[in-house]
């Protein structure tokens, strides 16, 4: 169950266990069916989400491995951990890699994590949007290779698109619009993102 961070101007996230990053990345180096994030030196499972939640992101990556297919450099995943410079890994709703590295068993990291996100994806919920308009926002940011950072609303057809090219600026898109993805010469329709859902 994800841990309910507060939303107060303190950041005050209760309910996670103190931990360091290095006993963190113990932590997440056994293979489990949870998923771990470290966030102050608190550690929550992240493990769980709404119907809604789930059903956008399966039709999400569901849209992206559809157009790439299982032959070229790029791959979606969900809910793989994502190597983050400097500081601790997270784990996105989605996210494509384009590099081979990040899927060859020759030559991907041991325990795996995503080193090269291209597009990242996160379905918003009340108890961890904050988090993923701030800190985690600014994590994947320190990733040289993200283009594109996605945001999903779970309760309407809304979506916030940011892109490196234009220094993160926010790009807003609704129901009846599809979000042009230049890197995979591909277009995410809204409708066949919530189509199920909303």
């Amino acid at each position: 169950m994800i841990a309910q961070l507060q939303q107060d101007d303190e950041s005050v996230y209760p309910h996670g266990i103190p931990m360091t990053q290095e006993a963190f990345e113990s932590l997440i180096a056994v293979e489990s069916p949870y998923r771990y994030e470290l966030i102050n030196g608190l550690v929550y499972d992240m493990t769980g989400s709404s119907p809604e939640h789930s059903a956008i992101a399966s039709n999400i990556e569901g849209i992206f491995r559809e157009h790439l297919g299982n032959r070229g450099p790029c791959r979606a995943h969900r809910e793989q951990y994502v190597r983050i410079p400097g500081k601790p890994p997270v784990v996105p709703d989605v996210v494509v890699t384009c590099d081979r590295a990040d899927w060859d068993k020759n030559k991907r990291l041991k325990p795996f994590k995503i080193q090269s996100p291209l597009i990242v994806v996160e379905v918003l919920s009340p108890s961890t949007e904050k988090y993923d308009r701030a800190e985690k926002f600014d994590r994947y940011q320190r990733c040289p290779t993200l283009e594109v950072y996605i945001l999903v609303s779970q309760d309407e057809q809304h979506i916030e698109a940011y892109r490196r090219t234009t220094d993160w600026k926010q790009e807003c898109f609704s129901a009846g619009q599809s979000i042009k993805l230049e890197q995979l010469n591909l277009k995410l329709p809204l409708a066949s993102i919530y189509e199920g859902v909303l």
